[in-house]
This record gives C-alpha cells, sequence and structure tokens, in this order.
C-alpha cells in the first residue's frame, strides 16, 4: 500500500448521477481507485408509510426540539410576513410538508392582516395531527395530500412558501425547491429548513435517508431558482444542538417567469 492515499469525502445533492433511485453517502478514493457508497431512497409510499407511524408522537418532537420557537426566531430574522402584503387580500402562505403545524403556528402573528393558510404533506395522519393543532390555534388551514416535489396547486399562488426539514428527504432536493418557487407570487417569499453536515446531521441521514445540505449549496441552489436577496442563519434545536440546521430565506422577482 505504500504510495497510496486514502480519503473518504461526502457526496452533495448536486454531485448525484442516479437521482430518484440512491443517495449517495461517500466516495472512498485509494490511489487510481475509486469506490462510491450509495443509500437507496425511500418511495413516496415508504416515506409517507413511516411518517403515519410517527404522526402521533410528533408533537411530542416538535415540542422537545423547541420547533415553533426556533422556525419563529429564524423567520423573523428573515422577515418573512413582514410587509408582505400584495393588494389589500389577505396573506396566502404554503406550508409544504407540514407535519403537526409548527412552522405555521411559528408564523402567526408574524404576518400583518389577515392570512390564508394552506398546507400539504403525504402523510394522511400527519395532516389529522396538523388539522387538530391548528384548529387548537384558530388557525383554519386548508390541507390537502401531496408531495413537495409536485405541489397541488397553481403557478403564482402564494406570497409566502415554507417548508421545513423535507427537501432533504427527496431524491431530488432541487426539484420540490423548483416547485416551491413555481407557486410563489413575483415579489413572494421563499423559507425553507434543512439539516445541516454534523455528527447531528449524520445521525438524521441514517435515520431518514436524508440529504444534508451545507449553507453554500443551499445558496447555490436558490440563485438556481433565479431567487434573489438570499439570506440563512443557524436553527437551534432545542437543547439538543445549537446548530443541527439552517434556515434559508429568498425573493421571488417582481418580474419573473419561475
Amino acid at each position: 500500500m505504500d504510495g497510496y492515499a486514502m480519503t473518504f469525502a461526502p457526496v452533495h445533492p448536486s454531485d448525484q448521477s442516479n437521482a430518484g433511485t440512491t443517495v449517495p453517502v461517500g466516495v472512498a478514493r485509494l490511489g487510481s481507485w475509486e469506490i462510491g457508497v450509495r443509500r437507496h431512497v425511500r418511495s413516496s409510499s415508504d416515506l409517507a408509510a413511516q411518517y403515519d407511524v410517527a404522526a402521533g408522537t410528533w408533537e411530542d418532537t416538535a415540542r422537545r426540539f423547541g420547533l415553533v420557537d426556533s422556525y419563529g426566531h429564524a423567520l423573523r430574522r428573515g422577515r418573512i410576513g413582514t410587509g408582505q402584503r400584495q393588494g389589500h387580500g389577505a396573506t396566502r402562505v404554503l406550508d409544504c410538508g407540514i407535519g403537526t403545524g409548527s412552522l405555521s403556528l411559528a408564523l402567526r402573528g408574524i404576518c400583518a392582516g389577515p392570512v390564508e393558510y394552506s398546507g400539504i404533506d403525504t402523510s394522511a395522519r400527519m395532516l389529522a395531527q396538523a388539522d387538530m393543532f391548528l384548529r387548537g390555534a384558530d388557525i383554519l388551514c386548508e390541507l390537502r395530500r401531496g408531495s413537495i416535489d409536485a405541489i397541488p396547486h397553481d403557478g403564482a399562488s402564494f406570497d409566502i412558501v415554507t417548508a421545513a426539514h423535507v427537501l432533504e428527504h427527496l431524491p431530488d432536493p432541487v426539484a420540490g425547491l423548483r416547485e416551491m418557487a413555481r407557486v410563489l407570487k413575483p415579489g413572494g417569499r421563499l423559507f425553507a429548513c434543512v439539516t445541516r453536515p454534523s455528527l447531528f446531521g449524520a445521525f438524521i441521514k441514517m435515520r431518514w435517508r436524508t440529504w444534508t445540505v451545507s449553507e453554500r449549496q443551499g445558496v447555490t441552489w436558490l440563485r438556481e431558482m433565479g431567487l434573489q436577496d438570499i439570506g440563512l442563519c443557524p436553527l437551534a434545536l432545542g437543547a439538543v444542538t445549537r446548530q443541527g440546521s439552517t434556515a434559508f430565506w429568498a425573493t421571488k422577482p417582481a418580474y419573473s417567469d419561475a
């Protein structure tokens, strides 16, 4: 083995060559040899079934990680919902992968004026939980079953489009981000939280077969969508990890065909 150096490097979502089938985990290089490690992604039905199982205890998880407070802090940092109203109608919000509604709950009280909430999720049981918790907070939300990579809404329909820890579950996260941009009105705001590379991120990646997304990668994706005014901040997850995720935000240009 003299003269050989072996390295192992993580692979980023933009490096994948087999989107929709496997997620690349890393590459080992030994001299002129290169060995890749990939893992099969969860199918849409498999992921929905997994979240159906988790739905009953997901609100406990949300409280343990302090998601409402964490999301609220990041939303305010990104000025999501402030100065947002277009015309005299209600601000239209779409929460992609709504779960039990933590992100929509965090947005309550931030938006000026009336708000119309909508949400999608692949899990029917998560939608039932979201309906219960949001109604308990006096939030009426139109809920539909659907995936973020094929959002069941018309283009340019929403003033604010959000996703919390959803994009990294997709075989192609960029496809989901492109759909979010599609349904966003010109001048609208996009807000997304994703798991970042870290020890905590590695655990989540193994547990859920997800991507981890670096700050640089996230900004690159947003630019590729033609979005502007891009910002970000670390997202603390309760006492578990101070920088387990990153919150990104951006604006769709007022005149855009995206």
